[in-house]
């Protein structure tokens, strides 16, 4: 079979690489960056759904900045910690989903921007009745690069939207709601 008529395109296309040239250093650098800076952002997300506050220790610096912009409210890992931590008894079930990100890199310094979705379940003091809370926003994160990978120095959350919403839930999802808040996933 002949080959199809060319267009002078492929001319201009190079297909001599060596398998060395496709992945440079530099190009694997920056690919275990990423890789490091999304294990930082989505360790947020562990740590809120799972309680499992000593994972903030992990992803923020020790002196870092976090901004809730719609409430103008000023944190610190620690101060974070203890404004989380007031709902555990009355949060059943959270969700916080990360979906797209940008970054960029620039040494051991990065910018990254990220849509969130979270959810969470809280009892009320009408034992038929529990809270949902829906939201979004963006994250706006200041990361750096040390010894122990890459961390948040500074976090600002935009919301976008937010719903609350006062819901039954049948006693048996409620019961895998529960099992699902107490189990340690890496167990």
């Amino acid at each position: 079979m002949p080959a199809p008529p060319s267009n002078g395109a492929d001319s201009c296309v190079r297909t001599d690489y060596e398998e060395t040239e496709l992945m440079t250093e530099t190009s694997l650098q920056y690919l275990l960056d990423r890789v490091g800076i999304d294990d930082a952002i989505n360790a947020y997300s562990q740590a809120l759904d799972q309680r499992e506050w000593a994972l903030l220790d992990e992803l923020f610096t020790p002196d870092a900045r976090i901004v809730l912009l719609d409430r103008n409210v000023l944190y610190d890992p620690q101060s974070l910690v203890a404004a989380l931590s007031k709902n555990d008894a009355t949060r059943l079930g959270g969700q916080h989903l990360v979906g797209k990100s940008h970054t960029r890199i620039d040494g051991v310094r990065a910018d990254a921007v990220t849509e969130v979705f979270w959810t969470t379940l809280q009892t009320t003091t009408d034992p038929e009745k529990f809270l949902l809370i829906r939201g979004t926003g963006i994250y706006r994160d200041k990361l750096v690069k040390g010894e122990n990978g890459w961390r948040i120095a500074d976090r600002e959350l935009a919301l976008k939207s937010i719903t609350r919403d006062h819901i039954a839930v049948d006693d048996a999802d409620l019961e895998s709601i529960r099992y699902t808040l107490g189990t340690n996933w890496f167990e």
